[in-house]
């Protein structure tokens, strides 16, 4: 026998114009998960949906207003329209920040610590009736969200030019959580702990130095950028992953290809070999390629990616480095060329380096 939900006196402004179940709390869980909490509010008209409307722009209006007020902050932490581009300028902050004062890293495990122990006092309020409810409410949210997509992708009706019925598709993809952007500022995290575990603090500092200076190029471009121009960008580099099969495939030349932050999604055979590790252990970011290389080597690489990283006039370097056997027992020098292929926007989607082994 099902248990009838408890209704909701009153819906937040978004929920009730989309006609979803929203919750007691404010800002609501569903305007959290959209990062609209601060446009979250309780809907002045509850029996009159038109109403919907004139408060979300009441909403927006103060919002505005709240954001003038914090002109002089943002001017230094701009907001992007896309959460995963903020995530990613952030990762390129903390970089120039340990630049200038490298005890932030150590600062930043001890705030680790105590969120942790946060965390762990909160867990001792733990509802188990809450929880189920909320697990309920985000399985018919989710459910709702799968069904309008595949209606979308299945409906032939409306009339409008393929490229707007892609986007329309790829809208209710990511609405449907089927399809999400690349989360960049996990790469950098995985390169900050590989350098604070296995490089000197002048090798960090040289890495930090050119990463650093890609914000302003970066923060230009990205700006404007929303999720969907992400998830495009993304299915760009899927194909771009197709296409590379087929040619490390026919080549006899050791190559890999790796994202901007470092992780190997390709590799041939003969990279595999000269690493000492299985074509396998080189897909989806199990590796990265400074990892395979000597420390030297690894701040090279950095360093010459970052001066040209968003110069459209140059795309590849010729150069050396010491690749290091996978268990680090054995280097092997060799020449070493690189290039940058860059998305629709001239970010740097991912690199692809062809190494000679010098005997």
């Amino acid at each position: 026998m099902s248990t009838k939900r408890k209704k909701v006196s009153k819906s937040c402004v978004f929920c009730r114009r989309s006609h979803l179940i929203c919750d007691e709390q404010r800002p609501c869980s569903r305007c959290i998960r959209r990062d609209i909490a601060h446009l979250c509010t309780d809907s002045l008209g509850s029996n009159n949906p038109g109403n919907a409307d004139l408060d979300v722009g009441n909403s927006i209006a103060a919002s505005a207003n709240e954001n003038s007020k914090m002109a002089s902050f943002l001017a230094q932490q701009p907001t992007f329209v896309s959460e995963h581009v903020g995530s990613e300028f952030s990762s390129l902050n903390e970089f120039l920040s340990m630049l200038e004062d490298p005890l932030l890293v150590n600062n930043n495990s001890n705030n680790s610590s105590n969120n942790n122990t946060n965390t762990h006092n909160n867990n001792n309020n733990y509802n188990p009736t809450l929880h189920v409810d909320n697990v309920e409410r985000e399985l018919d949210t989710a459910t709702t969200s799968k069904e309008h997509f595949f209606l979308t992708a299945a409906d032939p009706s409306t009339e409008m030019t393929p490229e707007d019925r892609l986007k329309l598709v790829i809208n209710a993809k990511l609405e449907a959580g089927l399809l999400q952007p690349y989360n960049y500022a996990q790469g950098y995290t995985r390169l900050q702990n590989y350098m604070d575990k296995y490089m000197n603090q002048s090798s960090k500092q040289r890495i930090l130095k050119p990463l650093s200076t890609i914000r302003p190029a970066f923060r230009a471009i990205a700006r404007s950028l929303k999720d969907v121009d992400l998830i495009l960008v993304e299915e760009g580099f899927e194909r771009m992953l197709l296409s590379y099969d087929r040619v490390f495939t026919s080549m006899s030349m050791p190559a890999c290809l790796w994202r901007r932050t470092g992780e190997i999604y390709r590799a041939n055979k003969e990279f595999a070999s000269l690493v000492d590790c299985g074509v396998e252990d080189l897909i989806e970011g199990k590796l990265a390629i400074y990892e395979l290389m000597t420390e030297e080597s690894a701040v090279n690489f950095w360093e010459k990616y970052g001066s040209i990283a968003f110069d459209k006039g140059q795309k590849a370097v010729l150069t050396s480095c010491n690749l290091r056997t996978r268990d680090g027992r054995r280097k092997r020098p060799c020449c070493f060329s690189f290039t940058i292929r860059r998305d629709r926007y001239n970010i740097p989607i991912c690199i692809v380096g062809n190494f000679i082994p010098i005997s």
